[in-house]
């Protein structure tokens, strides 16, 4: 049985960069479903996999404005994730050209001022650190 991985081995990379003081990742995919039927039928004629939609939103400490610049070029970007950090044979998730599409600061009066930045890539890859 394999042990679970922890969030604080995970690394989440924008480039080649670390992502300084980052919280939280989430990465998804959404596929639409085509479903259509035909007259006489309650049974669907055609069900298959439509459009796919791939989406990373990160958590983290606020340093200064760059992401909500990088939000407001709309210059695409790639964002990599290892879920179990540096190291090869160790799993890495890919986002290819990352259009970042909102950005959040939240300033409380107690704790560390954190931002949040959300996106839509145009392809996913599942790999291995080699």
């Amino acid at each position: 049985m394999s042990t679970p991985v922890t969030g604080a081995e995970a690394n989440v990379k924008k480039g080649v960069e670390e992502i300084g003081y980052a919280k939280g990742v989430r990465v998804g995919i959404d596929v639409d479903l085509v479903k259509e039927y035909q007259i006489g039928s309650r049974d669907p004629a055609v069900i298959r996999a439509g459009s796919k939609s791939f989406t990373v939103s990160i958590e983290k400490m606020y340093i200064d404005n760059a992401w909500g610049q990088d939000v407001l070029s709309g210059t695409p970007i790639e964002i990599t994730v290892l879920p179990a950090g540096e190291g090869s044979g160790k799993p890495q998730i890919t986002l290819s050209n990352v259009v970042l599409t909102g950005w959040e600061l939240a300033v409380e009066a107690e704790g560390v001022v954190m931002e949040s930045v959300s996106g839509e890539a145009e392809s996913i890859t599942f790999s291995t650190q080699t």
